[in-house]
């Protein structure tokens, strides 16, 4: 089977292409350049109202970082838009200017001036500091950014994949994991490098990030792709921790192994993914209320997480394009199913008709949390970029 073959039928294509380029260009991206952007101090409001206010002023740099990139790549990939790359250097230089520590590492969150609020999560921040100023160094002609945005690949590639004593965002135990997390970190940011300035260096990180996660952390035998086992691989069953299986992670982390599939004519590599996708879906869908659940465990027994029943906007983006992705280069009908259940859910509950763009936070059974469009986890990244790049895989 050709890889390069299109096989989404034209007429849905044409129609499906409508519907994304509407929701980038005549939504998303709008909202963010009207409601995002601190001209006075530089940077971009992280914390936004359903109507755009904003609801505090502090910035996280995550948030920052994945602006800054996004923006930069729709220049780059899409059209070179002058509002797009203005919008770019305004965070560019605000976390030029404020975002870094001495010693390389990044400050997670800001004043709006730019004081330090916060340092946690230095090497998570970084992964989006690094794309940020590889991107915009492109955008921009300015080499001094790829500079930075090499010796910050260098410093984090050296950090991912070692040891860890907390999942995610969690308190340390005495228990020794390797995180998921990890791997999708380096496939992120090594697949934004390799396509600015193709480069062994960065090919070869791709295939440790896929070769992590296919021998570490899918566990075909159970369905499913761990978010956290021992340094070898062994799954830790007896651990909550252990058994945490978060479809949104896994399917993003599948779409980006079928772009490396379809890069390589790996057929092989692009079952796999195509297998981690559906099994994520198998286990995350929520067949009584409809919608993809956010946390699970392997098991169902009860997770550490509260929210692990809430519908969140960020994976079904990337449930949405790793099907569309899947369903464009295999022609499946099962998979065909799937996209349209997951694109019917997405598109009813999330996008917000009066006032633009979409509410991320849903309870089990549909209704809204909050309606803020924006917090520190919340911000123009997961959806834009899987808008832009379904937009372009149907030819747009």
């Amino acid at each position: 089977m050709s890889l390069l073959v299109k096989r989404i039928p034209s007429e849905q294509a044409t129609n499906l292409r409508e519907d994304y380029r509407a929701a980038l260009l005549d939504d998303v991206v709008p909202w963010w350049m009207r409601h995002s952007l601190d001209e006075e101090c530089g940077g971009y409001y992280s914390l936004l109202e359903r109507d755009g206010t904003p609801w505090a002023t502090d910035k996280y740099m995550w948030m920052n970082g994945r602006q800054v990139w996004m923006l930069s790549h729709l220049y780059n990939a899409y059209q070179q838009n002058a509002e797009w790359l203005a919008a770019a250097r305004l965070g560019a230089e605000f976390m030029v200017r404020h975002a870094f520590k001495d010693d390389g590492k990044m400050h997670f969150r800001l004043s709006r001036q730019g004081r330090s609020r916060s340092e946690v999560l230095s090497v998570y921040t970084e992964v989006f500091g690094a794309i940020a100023m590889a991107e915009y160094a492109k955008a921009s002609g300015d080499e001094s950014y790829w500079t930075k945005a090499l010796a910050m690949y260098g410093f984090l590639m050296s950090r991912l994949g070692q040891p860890s004593d907390s999942t995610l965002l969690g308190y340390p135990i005495n228990a020794q994991f390797h995180l998921h997390a990890h791997d999708m970190c380096r496939i992120t940011v090594a697949w934004v490098f390799n396509e600015l300035r193709p480069d062994q260096r960065f090919a070869d990180d791709l295939t440790l990030s896929v070769d992590s996660i296919l021998s570490r952390h899918w566990k075909p035998e159970h369905r499913a792709l761990l978010e956290n086992v021992a340094l070898d691989g062994t799954a830790l069953l007896d651990l909550p921790e252990g058994r945490m299986f978060h479809p949104g992670h896994a399917m993003e982390s599948a779409w980006m192994m079928m772009e490396i599939a379809r890069q390589r004519d790996d057929e092989h590599l692009l079952q796999t993914a195509i297998d981690i996708t559906l099994a994520s879906l198998d286990q995350g869908w929520d067949t009584e209320y409809g919608g993809l659940r956010y946390v699970t465990n392997i098991d169902w027994t009860p997770t550490h997480s509260l929210e692990a029943d809430l519908k969140l906007w960020w994976p079904h983006s990337e449930a949405l394009y790793a099907l569309l992705l899947a369903w464009d280069l295999t022609g499946r009908e099962d998979i065909a199913q799937w996209y349209w259940k997951v694109h019917d859910y997405a598109f009813t509950h999330f996008p917000d008709p009066d006032y633009g763009e979409w509410f991320g936070y849903l309870n089990r059974d549909g209704s809204r949390v909050w309606t803020a469009k924006a917090n520190g986890w919340k911000g123009f990244f997961h959806l834009p970029r899987v808008l832009l790049r379904a937009l372009q895989l149907l030819g747009g």
